[in-house]
Formats: C-alpha cells, structure tokens, sequence
C-alpha cells in the first residue's frame, strides 16, 4: 500500500504524523507500507524534514516540486509514481486520522475500489465554513449530472485500477473529488470523526476554497451556460410585458418621460452581457490552458523513487522527471543505458561485439 501525503509548509505536523501513521502501519503486518510525500516547493523546513524521513526509513519515498502548483497537482502527481495495489490520499494535518486507514483496507480487501472517507463530525471547523461547505455541495450535486459525494475530502482510499485509469485525466483545472465520483468502479462510503488540525494553520483559506468551488463547477457542470440563456428568456419575457404595458398607457393617454424604464432596460440588459460574456470567457479560458498542454508539474528533488520502468508510456510529468529520479536512486540503471543484445544466426553477440561488422560466416 501506497500512503500519497502532499505537504506544503507542515513542519510543524510532519513528525507527528510520521509516527501516527506508521504507528498505524505497524497495527497491519500483513499489508507492505510506503509513503509517498510530495512537496510541492515548500519554504519553510519541510524538505529536510523529509530529507530525514528518507534517509532513516526507505519506505519514504519523497517528491519535490519546483515550483509550487497546488494541493490537487500535489496529489496527481502522487498518483503518477504510486506502485501498489492500494492507494490512500491523505492530508498531513492530522485532520484526518491515519488510524482508520485499517479500516479503509478491509474495505478494500471486500471488494471496493474506491472508499470515500465522509466527515460525521467536524468540531474544528468554523460556522461559516461548515454552512458554505454544505451550500457548495449541494449545489453541486444539483448542477452536476455527477453525484458528488457530500461532507467528503480528498482523504480516500483506491485500488490499483483506479489509480491508472486516474493518470489518464489530466486537464489543468483539477477537483479531484468530483474525478472519484465520476471515474465508476465500485464504490463506498466510510465515515469517521474528523479531529482539530494538530498544529499550524490551514493551507485552504476562502480564497483557495472559491477558487477550488469554481474548478469543480466549470469542470463538472454546464449549468451557468445554461443559466444565461434562461436569465435571457426572462428578460425578453419582461421586456414584452413592458412593451404591451407601453402600448397601453400610450393609447390611454397617460404616457409619462420614460428616462426611469430606459436606464433599468440598459442597466439589466448590460449586466446580462457582461455576466455572459465572463461565464463564456471561464469555459473558453480553461479551454485555452488546456489547450496549451503544459506539464502540470516539474520535479527538482526525488528521494528513494525508482524509475518508472516503461517510462516512454507514461506522462509528460513523469518523462520529464525521470532523469532526475534515476540520479537520485544509485545502482538503478536508466533506460538508456541498458545495453542491447543482438542474436544473429544462433549466437547471442556482447554489448562490446555490437558495433563490431559480422564475418562472412556470420552472414
């Protein structure tokens, strides 16, 4: 099993939650642990952290970005590297307890592929995020052809087919628990208690979370294209209820200046325009940046990651980081280097024979 962790300046969370979940780990002897954390591009002592990690236990395996591009890229590209037969996303807040990962294995063990882990309780959570929280979801749900799985983050466990057909998306704007939803298998659900984040502070403030909101509406719902046709169907309706109203007063005499009605017509109308046109723009605009097929993600830093082994199948992201993983993994060969054998006439020729031209014999 495959534990993804993206961490973004959580050294303050990072040794605790190494030990809980290993802890967690040692409660299960028959299931292989890795831990896969991805940095993406940390400021504060995050690396050396998990520099440490790495260098005590080769279980670790680490992931450093170049940049920072996101909790969502994070996870993706843990995703690309994870190898096992069972995968959780897990955040390093310790929001999310490790200890009930063991229940997410006997889940998947009966069968499931893809275990949403749904918050029963969240007591660390403020009002106004709890009550935004749920609007969201419900909205989504109702705009959605997708059901989205409500009260549920991105902790959850997958299988190994999940995990590859997951690679496969990979357009820029990501909310991955809308991907789950979407992606079928069998599926269920876990609840749990989710717990007072350990220490730090969170990496999702209300502006992350809108703009989280707005990747999941634009990316799983057509509905505000939608929505600006009807909001035009209602304005030309009242537009001809004025009109008849006009026509009305006019043959009745009592016509009055009309400077009022003018500039609520152009005012309502502009505001239409100008909403359409900014709705229309996002779709364009993710089209655009889709478009461009820029990697997602860049690696600086690997520790303790293997190659991919078939490396010319696999993404843009992974290909452009494989010559940084190979140096960092000693006595893992890369692909390039592996010499090629030639059998020619019943004989196999060495690699130093290879360039050498064959004898007439050997014709």
């Amino acid at each position: 099993m495959c534990v993804i962790v993206p961490c973004f300046n959580e050294q303050e969370v990072l040794d605790e939650f190494y030990r809980r979940s290993t802890a967690a780990a040692g409660q299960r002897p028959d299931v292989e642990f890795t831990w896969l954390f991805v940095d993406d591009c940390s400021t504060d002592n995050t690396p050396e952290i998990l520099e440490r990690f790495a260098a005590s236990d080769p279980r670790v395996h680490v992931l450093r970005f170049a940049r920072n591009r996101g909790h969502q890229i994070a996870v993706t590209a843990g995703l690309d590297y994870a190898d096992a037969d069972m995968t959780v996303i897990i955040d390093a807040d310790l929001q999310d307890p490790p200890e009930v990962i063991g229940e997410m294995i006997d889940l998947v063990a009966q069968g499931f592929d893809v275990v949403h882990a749904q918050r029963r309780r969240r007591d660390s959570e403020s009002w106004f995020k709890l009550a935004t929280a749920s609007m969201f979801y419900r909205i989504l749900g109702k705009l959605s052809h997708t059901e989205i799985i409500p009260d549920s983050g991105d902790f959850r466990a997958i299988s190994r087919p999940v995990v590859e057909a997951a690679r496969e998306f990979r357009e820029p704007h990501r909310f991955l628990r809308g991907l789950f939803a979407a992606i079928g298998f069998n599926q269920t659900i876990m609840q749990y208690d989710r717990d007072v984040r350990f220490a730090g502070e969170s990496k999702y403030p209300f502006k992350k979370m809108a703009r989280l909101a707005l990747d999941a509406l634009f990316s799983f719902s057509s509905a505000p294209i939608r929505a600006i046709a009807g909001a035009s169907f209602l304005l030309w309706g009242l537009t001809l209820v004025y009109a008849v109203w006009s026509v009305v007063m006019w043959s009745l005499g009592k016509t009055e200046p009309g400077w009022p009605s003018i500039v609520i017509l152009m005012t309502a109308y502009t505001g239409l325009i100008l909403m359409s046109i900014a709705v229309v723009g996002a779709y364009v605009g993710r089209i655009f940046e889709q478009g461009q097929r820029r990697p997602l993600y860049w690696v600086q830093h690997s520790r303790n990651l293997r190659p991919i082994a078939h490396v010319g199948a696999a993404s843009r992201e992974v290909r452009l980081a494989h010559g940084i993983i190979s140096k960092s993994t000693p006595g893992e060969p890369e692909e390039a280097d592996v010499p090629e054998i030639v059998v020619q006439a019943g004989r196999t020729k060495s690699p130093a024979e290879n360039d050498e031209p064959l004898t007439a014999q050997e014709h």
